[in-house]
């Protein structure tokens, strides 16, 4: 929910509400929180956004993976559920430059935005955490309605005081860093046999694309097609130097190249992706179809 004049003033204030459940090969994780966040315009193309954010994350073994009897699971993310329940309570200011032209369907613009997160205001996380993201939008041709696409992030995240970054803190691969990986499929990991991948405290990612109308489909039907090509690394480590394979933990690009199709739905905007990654390494775990709903900022 979003009050675009909160007191009748330009100040947008919302709060979100979430429960999150996310599957993994041998555990399951459930995050139940809320956000409230404030938005206040200082240019015509600049913003700024303070957020207070507080979650609840759980985490349990599936109930047919018992270590004891053979389950490939990593001592690090054992001792990481082990320690849950736990508490996240934290603070983010976020700085947004938009010159977009059209939130819905881009074709020229800037959007780009850096945040950076505080955790220790209470609970059990306690980390420091600044992320940067941004796409350049541009016309290459308005006969052929052909818009390029070029994207980039960066983040990197450390506890402070005498406190190591948790395991589940540590930035894990999506989507939105790289296509043609699973979700948590890249960057430092456990040893063999288990190989979980365990997240890292920096990552760098890039891409290029290129969008464009469907042909013989009818304009109104909302069907755009694209061709993309990713590069991602995520390296660095907090965890414990003994349950990580230091051969994982240096910086180590990988890239993928495939094709995209979105749809402005009713219901929102929707992508499908499939993409094949033409540099990995040999614990990567690959997903070349992804699905979900398109958020570009």
């Amino acid at each position: 929910f979003t009050e675009p004049y909160f007191l009748g003033r330009r100040i947008a204030a919302g709060f979100d509400i979430f429960n999150r459940t996310r599957e993994y090969d041998d555990y399951k994780s459930e995050t139940l929180g809320a956000t409230v966040r404030f938005g206040l315009p200082i240019t015509d193309n600049i913003s700024t956004q303070l957020a207070y954010n507080i979650s609840q994350e759980k985490y349990k073994l599936d109930d047919d993976c018992d270590p004891l009897a053979g389950c490939d699971i990593s001592q690090a993310v054992l001792n990481g559920i082990e320690e849950s329940p736990w508490l996240k309570s934290s603070v983010s200011l976020a700085l947004v430059y938009n010159t977009i032209d059209d939130m819905k369907n881009p074709h020229e613009g800037i959007f780009a935005n850096v945040t950076t997160e505080f955790a220790g205001l209470g609970g059990d996380a306690k980390f420091v955490k600044v992320t940067a993201r941004g796409s350049v939008y541009q016309t290459l041709s308005e006969q052929l309605d052909l818009v390029g696409v070029i994207s980039g992030g960066a983040g990197h995240i450390q506890g402070f005081g005498n406190d190591d970054l948790r395991i589940f803190d540590h930035f894990q691969s999506s989507d939105r860093m790289i296509r043609g990986f699973a979700y948590g499929g890249i960057g430092p990991a456990a040893p063999a046999p288990s190989d979980d991948h365990l997240g890292g405290t920096t990552y760098f990612n890039a891409s290029a694309e290129a969008q464009f109308p469907m042909p013989v489909i009818p304009e109104s039907f909302g069907l755009r097609g694209a061709v993309f090509a990713d590069a991602a690394t995520l390296y660095g480590s907090q965890i414990e130097t003994a349950l990580v394979d230091q051969s994982t933990v240096d910086m180590q690009w990988r890239a993928s190249v495939g094709v995209g199709l979105m749809w402005a739905s009713p219901f929102g905007p929707i992508r499908i992706d499939y993409a094949i990654p033409v540099l990995k390494e040999d614990t990567d775990e690959v997903q070349e179809f992804n699905f979900g709903i398109s958020t570009r900022f």
